[in-house]
């Protein structure tokens, strides 16, 4: 069970780069910029539920000023931690109501495989969804473990707790009302109705509508596109080939969420019976075969139970507001936690439902092999992607700190301006600090004098302001240290930007990239006049490139 914890723990701790990206800004640095200049208590307390997008994002900012307060610093890399941490905890949370079952423990082996996914990467190593989604689904399950163990007050507390993490977290209160609502808990149901609706409009006060509306329309020209996002929303890791066209991607995540959808529906209709019978006598005459089920298995069901009407809604909420940005979002790395929270659930509630031995056997062997070929498969697609943005972000942290863009935002723009006046303004207070790499790379790039040689094949053409350099003979690597950049340089300037591997475009549908690399310089980019345009390749320790020629920037 400790396998994929500890690739995935090694991947965060390896792959981490301790820099901001595009809306990490607003949360992070800013927010801590503006706590730090005004110490009004009134102003800090509205900067902490000071919308950010979509979110009140009160968890993470608790934990970056928690960081602060120890430290006097900002550090994403610790942010991307601290986000695991979460993780970690929703483990062990699962791990607490499975072990009350008395089910076979290694029946539990599944779960990590499942949940300790390389493909919501973008979750664990992007510091605002890693104190966004990590939390929600933390502090859900914990209000749902607590709320099927009768603790109400704490649950109560918990589910507050995940309102206030990101948007989503306010399903948190239809997934308490089921559980209360199908224990027959009326008292209890009246008073989390209560906290919910509390909790809710505030969260929503003063809030915008953020363009939700047009969603509404796009969903009336084209309602399949929302089904079909449901589906692929919740069979999310089975997208196993993400360098492929968004319909080769997408096609069997809808299909594989189709079909669990299929066993998910009969575990709730069984869920509802006992309720139905129970209420309004419907179906009549109902008999029950086979034991009674044990306390623990029954708070087990409603545990499971509320985390899976939480992850529907979710998918029902995605599949609607969502499509108008392209389909590829029901797929997008930081959504694929809820698919693999969605295939935990399912599965454990297969467990939970079935009592014959052999049965439980066959299911355990089955979801094992599936859940282990949806883990390999996810560090055979999204290894290679996770190593490339981890050097794309070192070079461009370098652009960010002497060039003014690099980190999201387009350079000369309003927004690009407001970044780098904040992050110099917290690099001047000592409370940020850029990593050092890059500079080592900077130094090896000042030693390079001589052109490069044209056997090797490099290229360099002109399309629409932008000029496009393609080495034919690049490799990728999954060693961070190793990486191939071209370079745009004066004797004041230097610009880094990464060369990207090209994509396979043959028949193979398991192979995702070809040899080769190429990257894209946006002439408007670069300040006015004369630079060398050279590229550089660093391979175990040792730096090779040249110059490939002169450009002129009026």
């Amino acid at each position: 069970m400790t396998l994929p914890v500890l690739l995935w723990v090694f991947v965060i701790l390896y792959y981490s780069v301790n820099l901001p990206w595009y809306d990490d800004f607003d949360p992070f640095p800013d927010f801590l910029r503006k706590w730090i200049t005004d110490s009004s208590f009134s102003d800090r307390l509205t900067l902490l539920f000071q919308p950010n997008n979509e979110h009140r994002m009160v968890i993470g900012k608790l934990v970056t000023l928690t960081y602060y307060w120890v430290t006097g610093h900002l550090n994403f890399t610790f942010l991307h931690i601290a986000g695991a941490c979460f993780t970690l905890g929703t483990l062990r949370i699962f791990w607490l109501s499975f072990a009350k079952t008395k089910i076979n423990w290694w029946y539990f082996l599944p779960v990590p495989f499942l949940l300790f996914q390389l493909q919501y990467h973008l979750v664990f190593l992007w510091a605002i969804c890693s104190l966004q989604h990590q939390p929600v689904v933390f502090f859900i399950s914990l209000s749902m473990f607590l709320l099927s163990r009768n603790r109400f007050g704490w649950a109560v507390l918990a589910a507050v707790c995940a309102t206030y993490a990101m948007s989503n977290g306010i399903f948190v209160w239809p997934a308490g009302v089921m559980i209360l609502l199908l224990r027959s808990q009326y008292k209890q149901l009246s008073i989390w109705l209560l906290a919910g609706a509390l909790a809710v409009g505030f969260y929503f006060y003063g809030m915008s509508a953020q363009g939700n509306e047009s969603s509404m329309e796009f969903f009336a020209k084209y309602p399949h596109l929302s089904i079909l996002g449901f589906f692929a929303f919740l069979g999310g890791l089975f997208d196993f080939f993400p360098e492929k066209t968004i319909v080769v991607r997408s096609a069997l995540p809808v299909l594989m969420g189709f079909l669990v959808m299929i066993w998910v529906v009969i575990w709730l209709y069984k869920q509802l019976i006992p309720w139905l019978t129970r209420t309004f006598n419907w179906p009549k005459n109902t008999r029950y075969a086979g034991p009674e089920a044990s306390v623990d298995k029954k708070n087990q069901d409603m545990f499971l139970l509320g985390i899976l009407t939480f992850l529907l809604v979710n998918a029902l909420i995605i599949g609607l507001l969502r499509p108008r940005f392209g389909f590829f979002v029901m797929i997008v790395s930081n959504y694929k936690m809820y698919p693999a929270l969605f295939l935990t659930v399912a599965y454990l509630t297969f467990i939970n439902a079935v009592s014959g031995k052999q049965i439980q056997e066959w299911i355990f062997q089955f979801a094992l092999t599936t859940s282990v070929i949806i883990w390999v498969f996810s560090i055979y697609g999204y290894l290679p992607v996770i190593a490339e943005r981890n050097k794309y972000l070192t070079v461009n942290g370098y652009n960010q700190e002497h060039n003014a863009f690099g980190l999201g935002h387009v350079p000369f723009s309003t927004s690009a301006f407001y970044v780098d006046t904040m992050m110099k303004q917290m690099v001047s207070w000592g409370a940020y600090e850029y990593p050092d790499k890059p500079e080592n790379l900077a130094k090896e790039i000042g030693k390079i004098q001589n052109p490069i040689s044209v056997e090797e094949g490099i290229t360099v053409t002109m399309r629409d302001s932008i000029l496009v350099v393609n080495d034919p003979q690049s490799s990728m690597s999954l060693n961070r240290s190793n990486g191939h950049y071209a370079f745009v340089r004066d004797d004041k300037q230097l610009y880094f930007f990464k060369m990207t591997p090209q994509k396979y475009a043959g028949r193979n549908i398991l192979k995702q990239y070809d040899k080769g690399a190429d990257t894209e310089i946006p002439m408007t980019s670069l300040k006015p006049g004369s630079y060398d345009l050279g590229i550089i390749n660093i391979e175990n320790g040792k730096s090779e490139g040249g110059i490939l020629r002169k450009i002129t920037i009026p």
